[in-house]
Parts: structure tokens; sequence; C-alpha cells
């Protein structure tokens, strides 16, 4: 499950270019992920440049080393 804190989040889109299942969008100024549909592949955390995700498993949240993200 990915988390999103919507407090962090800059609407930039680049979490929606990067997501390989296409269940991101943008609604109202909030992301929305279709969870279910959701293949776990962290890419849309990677490509966060401000940090506004994370991955949730086992009621533990990890979050990915913050060098490398974004899309450039």
């Amino acid at each position: 499950m990915i988390h999103i804190y919507d407090e962090l989040c800059s609407y930039c889109g680049a979490c929606i270019a990067v997501c390989p299942e296409n269940i991101i969008t943008l609604m109202d100024l909030h992301l929305v992920i279709d969870q279910p549909k959701c293949i776990d592949c962290a890419k849309c955390i990677k490509g966060c440049p401000v940090g506004a995700l994370a991955m949730e498993r086992n009621e533990k949240i990890y979050y990915p080393e913050y060098e490398g993200r974004g899309l450039f």
C-alpha cells in the first residue's frame, strides 16, 4: 500500500508519469491511488522529488533513500 503525505505533495505529477499501471490520478489537489491495482513496484515513491509517498507493509512505513529521487 502506498501512503500519501498530502502536506508534502507539490502536485507535480511525477508519480503519475512513472506509474506503470496508470493508477494514480490527481483529483481536486489530492492524489488518488487505486490501491487494489497497485503492484508495489515503488516507482512512484522513487519518482517523487519531495518525498510525499511511502510504502506501507505489515503496518510499517518504509521510505526510499532520498538520493536518486525524481524523474531526472
